[in-house]
């Protein structure tokens, strides 16, 4: 049997951070979350996740500005990245993320572009 992925979950809203983690954990993810920036970036060395869902506006460091971190850090895991907005737009996303959402997002999109992109991770 297969170890489950890890997703973390990076968003200030704790509405929709506990929406998006109670449904990957119920599609079977191994899920971590973090309510800002900073702590994404804390999280990334110690959990080592598959995948990183994160929003772009948040206080502190925002989602651009960690995903430029990540980046930029050789020594650190750099998973893909699925951005997700209300107020910023596709064209304002660093275009080497794995994929954006415009938020209210649908929920099975959100699956679909989870699978999408850990497919092609292998």
């Amino acid at each position: 049997m297969r170890a489950a992925k890890k997703i973390l979950v990076v968003d200030d809203e704790p509405t929709i951070r506990d929406v998006v983690v109670a449904l990957l954990e119920d599609e079977g993810y191994a899920v971590v979350a973090a309510h800002t920036g900073l702590r994404a970036l804390e999280l990334l060395p110690l959990e080592r996740p598959d995948l990183v869902i994160m929003d772009v506006m948040m206080p502190g460091l925002d989602g651009r500005e960690v995903f430029r971190r990540m980046r930029e850090s050789r020594n650190g895991h750099a998973p893909p990245v699925v951005m997700m907005s209300a107020a910023v737009g596709r064209d304002l996303i660093d275009p080497s993320v794995a994929a954006f959402l415009p938020k209210p997002f649908d929920l099975t999109h959100l699956l679909d572009t989870i699978e999408r992109v850990l497919a092609r991770q292998g």
